[in-house]
């Protein structure tokens, strides 16, 4: 499992090396895996201005018709307990889809608001881990604002 995880969580780091630098947002990749196999990836304001990495895959997989239910989200950072831009966090999508486990490689610094994801996620029963492996490469890439 540890391989694996790795392999996703080097997939969503360079995904979030696409993300524009703003001063008011992470640069975040994400990669769901399905339980079936199938993988979606996605970076933060990919497609829109306020979606999240987290989002934006979990939107590629709705669009697909894939199974959300067992799936593994993996994402350079933990995922926001809390938006100012839209009224579900991607923690709360997390939990509504029913995924099993997450598994990210640091948590959300408290730049913009104190992120309670991993709690939450527990609390909902949701696996997680956090791989920090990768974690000096996160924050260099986040250095616009993380200082």
């Amino acid at each position: 499992m540890k391989e694996r995880d790795s392999v996703y969580l080097r997939m969503a780091l360079e995904l979030s090396r696409n993300c524009v630098k703003s001063n008011s947002s992470y640069s975040v990749g994400a990669v769901l895996v399905c339980s079936d196999g199938k993988v979606y990836g996605g970076y933060t304001h990919e497609t829109n201005e306020t979606n999240h990495a987290e989002e934006e895959a979990i939107l590629k997989a709705s669009k697909d018709q894939a199974v959300l239910a067992g799936a593994t989200m993996y994402c350079t950072m933990e995922p926001c307990s809390t938006r100012k831009s839209k009224p579900k966090s991607c923690t709360h999508l997390i939990i509504e889809g029913r995924f099993k486990r997450v598994v990210f490689i640091v948590k959300e610094p408290d730049c913009f608001v104190e992120c309670n994801g991993l709690n939450l996620l527990k609390e909902a029963g949701v696996e997680v881990e956090i791989n920090d492996e990768l974690a000096e490469c996160v924050m260099e890439i986040n250095g616009h604002i993380v200082k």
